[in-house]
């Protein structure tokens, strides 16, 4: 079947044709969803030349890889996608793309009042700033938009609220991790009490402490907080949690050993805290979209 995805011409806001070789063998259309279109497919070639979409634009790499040219900064340059690899797009963005061999993908398009409706925003819509992003690498995105095929594999099992809640996780997510909306919220919060200085210190803490358990309330009782005072000035100074900023230092660490090969996957498991390989291997995959292994083969 035709691909529905509408693509618009920059300069002139026709309908351009450059979809029409895309061939979809899975789609939403027939369950109804408003403003979401979810399709599986495949397309010989693609020459998108200065189009946009109304919709926030998740693209995930499917089957093989994938050696292909996007303009960036104005010039052509050579980029290379391997499955689980996803492109976002924001609506009203252009691009062009210049794909001469086949590639296969799920295409999930949201159009931009219902993706930004179901995110809990604390900062005004129109402050908010998305960017092109080509080859994200990202476990969680990934498995949203695979969690949404699946609703469409199952020809809506989950029914409205089920396709509600997922369009929320997605929303609050991807706002999250790929605007400016943590920068727009904590330029609306009081300054933290944590000093920088006592920041470093319980920074360093947890840098020589990775491969032990670190508790809030050991972090909390270094600087003579409460737990609950140090939770929430600790996010105004960093803007993750406690727990979300030390598994960010790990997984950090975890491609630092990962990068000399005398370090085996399960020598780092335990250096770096985790009392299972196969649970630090989930981990590092959910952050980082690919195993330990398949990072250190890439290397």
């Amino acid at each position: 079947m035709k691909s529905r995805l509408k693509f618009l011409e920059f300069d002139t806001n026709q309908v351009s044709d450059c979809g029409d070789v895309l061939v979809i063998d899975k789609s939403s259309e027939k369950l109804g969803w408003q403003g979401i279109i979810l399709e599986k497919g495949e397309s010989p070639h693609f020459f998108p030349q200065n189009v946009y979409t109304p919709y926030f634009y998740f693209a995930l790499a499917l089957e093989a890889d994938l050696q292909w040219k996007a303009s960036m900064d104005g010039q052509m340059q050579p980029l290379k996608t391997v499955p689980g690899d996803i492109w976002i797009n924001p609506p009203g963005n252009p691009f062009t793309h210049h794909i001469s061999e086949p590639c296969f993908f799920i295409i999930l398009a949201i159009e931009e009042d219902v993706l930004l409706q179901a995110a809990n925003l604390l900062s005004r819509k129109k402050d908010l700033k998305f960017l092109n992003n080509y080859n994200v690498r990202d476990g969680g995105l990934k498995n949203m938009v695979e969690l949404f095929y699946h609703e469409v594999e199952s020809n809506g099992k989950g029914g409205k609220d089920h396709l509600q809640s997922l369009i929320s996780l997605l929303a609050n997510y991807y706002v999250n991790n790929y605007s400016n909306a943590v920068n727009l919220q904590n330029s609306t919060l009081n300054t933290s009490k944590i000093s920088p200085l006592e920041f470093e210190k319980v920074d360093q803490f947890i840098e020589d402490n990775l491969d032990q358990p670190i508790t809030i309330d050991k972090l909390a009782e270094m600087l003579n907080y409460s737990k609950y005072y140090f939770l929430r000035e600790f996010k105004k100074f960093s803007g993750n949690t406690p727990l979300q900023y030390i598994l960010e230092k790990k997984m950090r660490r975890a491609k630092e050993l990962l990068s000399e090969p005398s370090n085996t996957i399960a020598s780092i498991t335990f250096d770096l805290g985790f009392n299972d390989q196969s649970y630090f291997t989930n981990v590092f995959k959910s952050h980082f979209g690919i195993t330990p292994g398949q990072y250190r083969k890439d290397l």
